[in-house]
């Protein structure tokens, strides 16, 4: 403590604190020789809400947030970053602390005690001038609520092995981070000073994939601490992000301590900081992840490889200790070959960890050529590549701009999602996430299990013929339903085979309803087909599928649009599509089917004998049989489905209902009038569609 805080420390920190910009040598003098610097840890609190007022603070590195606390919890949020002064207020007027300051990074404070600042202001007027102009800019800021301080979230990409692609990871999510958010985005490289490609161990991949920088790199030794240097290090305007390449020394110990105080410094001036670590794990190198907003671990499906990144969890678990939060610490997996051969379960069990989700293999065709870039060069692939799609949607949750897809139920009126699907892939929508109830989350679960929507169609055409329906039929004793659903299983399993929700392209949410506790119940693990088979379950027709105590039915008859799951997973962009019939369409559709009907009735027997037979017939039959008991419950779930649909649709940002008038819900042959129906309905919202997802809509409002 004693060397943090000589004199020519405290000195050279006064001359870097924008409020004592103004003032000159000589009162720096002054103000150092009364202060001292101070050493906080994460979650260390440097002064807390209704304390009384001992110190005036300015923050030298790191970060802190401030908050008022009731009933232990959080209120009124805001970041303070280096260079900044807090306390002020409590100073002056003598009162307690009205919010708690906690240190969300290692930081370090500058601290001039009550008494002696005091002293400092009444002899010095130009720092009263430089306080007394602060506070009128921040009460103007409360004032007109325009915040000119934003969250900065510092991201570490790390690998305990070579091969795996991190640096690539890296720039690339730091590329689509700025791409997807419109904010400013910063990628920094650490590494030591040789990196060595003789090393008989490194993946031949390692070396194609690694990073190429055309410019030297800074030495992280002769920056730390002086910000306006660290500034100047840093390369812009080459790239959408700015740059900074640093080295140090492998065995210079002094160096690799400052380099978790260098990537805190960077804090404040960029939204994001994306920072790409060297594989060699050691305090260091766990230091700074621990100092990150969030760890992305990158790992081979090897289980030696697996075991190492189990030992990295277990070192951030022992330093951050309640702190630790797993769901900022996510375990990549990056398939050592071209295709994974351990299940995610089986991952999972083997680290005793959550898997986030996986990098795809980068095919040959999916490359192309590198930004323009005088400074660094690296791979990059094409935007309709799966890996870039899942770097994408990884940022995108970064940066709080998911999208979500909410596919409702309707059962045959279902098969014009496909429609909209088409029209999302034909734009290139990007969708993020995926709630599906009822046929909803059939045709949700096929999608996500890699099919386009030209394969979704040639599913959908295997009932044209209505005869095959038979095939799905399969009655059932005792009689939960009329028909038992092994055969729709045995369907489910040859369009999904053994995927799981963790094989899903996207991130996919299954919605079914507990039949004896009324509640509904979000199935987003294990196996599609079982998820599926539980969500179209339509009571009184297809049978209940029990699990324990729970007896799961159509997660229609609860939530037949679940955009609230959507909005509870964190989602803020929501499109919604409602294929239920509203009871106007309903009217319309029976009208319709009455003028036809009244059409054939007018048919004499000399002009068509077989027809006019076949019409009557045909009608005797129907009016014998209808309204079936089929017909009655799926009729009267869906008028109050309808009701409930309208009102979850609120929560969607954009909202479709295609024009199914005078299709019924078991016509499943009526394929081209339904995904045609579906395609219309969201080429009529295509401009909202572009919009919501316009980066445009994402640039921040102020710094």
């Amino acid at each position: 403590m004693s060397g943090i805080s000589s004199f020519l420390n405290c000195f050279n920190f006064v001359r870097q604190i924008p409020v004592f910009s103004s003032l000159n040598w000589f009162d720096h003098q002054r103000i150092a020789r009364k202060a001292i610097i101070v050493e906080y840890k994460k979650g260390d609190i440097i002064a807390r809400q209704d304390s009384p007022p001992d110190y005036f603070y300015c923050l030298i590195s790191g970060r802190l947030q401030a908050y008022s606390e009731l009933n232990e919890i959080k209120d009124n949020i805001e970041f303070i970053h280096r260079g900044m002064h807090f306390g002020i207020i409590s100073l002056l007027t003598g009162e307690n602390h009205s919010l708690t300051f906690e240190a969300i990074n290692d930081s370090v404070v500058l601290q001039i005690p009550k008494t002696e600042f005091e002293r400092l202001l009444k002899s010095m007027p130009q720092l009263a001038i430089e306080l007394s102009q602060n506070l009128s800019q921040r009460v103007r800021r409360n004032v007109t609520g325009k915040k000119t301080i934003f969250q900065s979230t510092i991201i570490s990409i790390y690998s305990p092995v070579t091969g795996t692609g991190s640096s690539t990871y890296a720039a690339n999510l730091a590329l689509s981070l700025q791409k997807e958010t419109n904010k400013k985005i910063i990628f920094v490289s650490i590494h030591p000073s040789v990196r060595s490609t003789e090393d008989p161990s490194v993946d031949s991949r390692a070396t194609q994939a690694s990073l190429e920088w055309k410019t030297p790199p800074v030495s992280v030794t002769e920056i730390v601490g002086d910000h306006e240097r660290i500034m100047q290090s840093v390369i812009k305007n080459d790239l959408p992000i700015d740059l900074l390449n640093v080295y140090f020394e492998k065995d210079d110990e002094a160096a690799k301590k400052q380099i978790s105080p260098l990537v805190s410094a960077l804090v404040g001036d960029y939204h994001y900081v994306v920072v790409d670590l060297p594989n060699h794990m050691d305090e260091k190198v766990i230091t700074t992840l621990t100092q990150s907003d969030q760890v992305h671990l990158l790992v081979t499906d090897k289980k030696k490889d697996l075991g190492m990144v189990r030992r990295v969890i277990d070192q951030l678990e022992l330093n951050l200790k309640e702190k630790f939060r797993a769901e900022a610490i996510k375990v990549i997996i990056r398939a050592h070959h071209e295709r994974m051969y351990l299940t995610f379960e089986e991952i999972d069990k083997s680290i005793d960890y959550s898997v986030y989700t996986s990098l795809p293999s980068v095919q040959r065709e999916d490359l192309k050529e590198s930004l323009p870039s005088n400074t660094l060069m690296f791979m990059q692939c094409q935007e309709s590549s799966e890996y870039c799609k899942t770097v994408r949607r990884i940022a995108r949750e970064i940066g709080g701009v998911r999208v979500g897809l909410v596919l409702g139920g309707g059962a045959a009126l279902g098969v014009a999602h496909i429609g909209v699907i088409r029209v999302l892939e034909r734009e290139n929508i990007p969708v993020d996430m995926v709630v599906g109830s009822s046929m909803g989350a059939l045709v949700a679960a096929i999608w996500c299990s890699g099919k386009n929507a030209a394969e979704l169609e040639l599913v959908a055409r295997e009932f044209e013929k209505k005869l095959n329906m038979l095939k799905l039929f399969d009655p059932v004793i005792p009689i939960s339903g009329l028909i038992g659903g092994r055969l729709i299983k045995r369907w489910l399993r040859k369009h999904l085979g053994d995927k799981t929700f963790y094989s899903s392209t996207i991130p996919l949410k299954i919605i079914t309803y507990d039949l004896i506790r009324r509640e509904e119940v979000v199935v987003d693990s294990g196996s599609l087909v079982d998820a599926v088979r539980k969500s179209v379950a339509i009571p009184g027709v297809i049978t209940p599928v029990k699990v324990g105590d729970q007896v799961l039915i159509d997660g229609g008859v609860l939530n037949p649009l679940p955009t609230n799951v959507c909005a509870s997973r964190g989602i803020n962009k929501i499109i919604a599509v409602n294929v239920l019939q509203s009871p106007e369409d309903c009217s319309e559709g029976f009208d319709i089917v009455k003028r036809e009907l009244e059409e054939k009735a007018k048919k004499s027997f000399w002009r068509s004998p077989l027809g006019y037979i076949g019409f009557r017939i045909n009608r005797g039959l129907m009016r014998f049989l209808s309204p079936n008991i089929s017909d009655i419950i799926v009729r009267t779930l869906q008028a109050t489905e309808y009701v409930i649909s309208e009102q979850s649709a609120r929560q969607a940002d954009i909202y479709m209902h295609p024009d199914l008038v005078g299709i019924n819900w078991f016509e499943l042959n009526r394929v081209d009038e339904l995904i045609a129906a579906g395609e219309k309905a969201a080429e009529n919202v295509l401009p909202e569609l572009k919009s919501l997802v316009s980066a445009e809509q994402n640039k921040p409002s102020a710094a």
